[in-house]
């Protein structure tokens, strides 16, 4: 049995032996999700098939992340604002504005380089 273990910028890849010692495989990096020569050489091809699985879900759940943050964007932005007048200290109104200013810069980016 394959094992996946996440790291934060990689996903550990292990073989779990019935009541035998775990062998690990190796490390695949998560910005490109590719099996290295390495460890591709070590499985068998029904667990290529599972690494491609594991590969497809975290994409997939990856995806579905940032769009449930994108349709709770609106919400975050009238909360924090609401933070940024009410409560928040000087640091903190400096934090909020710098993001806001740097979204508004991409923003405006892309949508000069979209109209050109």
């Amino acid at each position: 049995m394959l094992l996946f273990i996440d790291d934060s910028r990689t996903i550990k890849i292990a073989r779990q032996a019935d009541n035998g010692p775990r062998e690990v495989l190796g490390k695949v990096k998560k910005h490109d999700l590719t099996l290295p020569e390495d460890v591709l050489e070590q499985l068998k091809p029904d667990e290529i098939e599972e690494v491609e699985n594991v590969f497809d879900l975290i994409t997939e759940g990856e995806s579905q992340r940032i769009k449930a943050q994108v349709a709770a964007f609106p919400t975050t932005v009238r909360e924090v604002l609401a933070f940024y007048k009410d409560t928040a200290t000087p640091v903190e109104q400096r934090w909020i504005l710098g993001a806001l200013l740097e979204g508004l810069r991409v923003v405006r980016r892309h949508d000069r380089q979209a109209v050109a």
